[in-house]
């Protein structure tokens, strides 16, 4: 499972920076030319919030979903990456800001919520991949 657990934070980072860089250039309407900077700068953010909130958040839906099978599972495993994903960004808000986060909600605020979204969704389809890829790789 951590081999797993590994390569899925691999794939997703290598996945999920430049796609958020591109995000990151049509909220700000960077040019095509601040890409590889853009890619850098996601990074920075991308790989260690992946790495200590991502791996114990698929471990943790792995022991939560133990219990499901089929696709009962994978829509559990979904449900619980997106709701930690975006948790993650709402918590981090709370805790820094004191304001209202309903109320008050900013771009910036809107550009992490979509980004740890995207992380989320991506890290859930890598790990449901290489689980098919292991499972199968197990009984050949």
């Amino acid at each position: 499972m951590i081999k797993r657990k590994i390569l899925t934070f691999i794939f997703t980072v290598i996945i999920a920076a430049p796609i958020i860089g591109l995000f990151f250039i049509l909220i700000e309407g960077s040019t095509i030319k601040e890409v590889p900077a853009l890619i850098a700068f996601t990074s920075m953010y991308t790989i260690p919030f992946t790495l200590f909130w991502g791996i114990p958040l698929s471990i943790l839906s792995d022991k939560m979903n133990k219990h499901f099978s089929g696709k009962k599972r994978v829509f559990s495993s979904l449900i619980v990456h997106l709701f930690f994903g975006t948790s993650f960004v709402i918590i981090f808000m709370l805790t820094l800001d004191s304001r209202f986060i309903l109320t008050d909600f900013n771009a910036s605020d809107t550009y992490f919520l979509a980004a740890s979204t995207l992380i989320s969704f991506i890290g859930w389809g890598m790990d449901e991949i290489l689980r098919v890829y292991f499972r199968r790789s197990q009984k050949s």
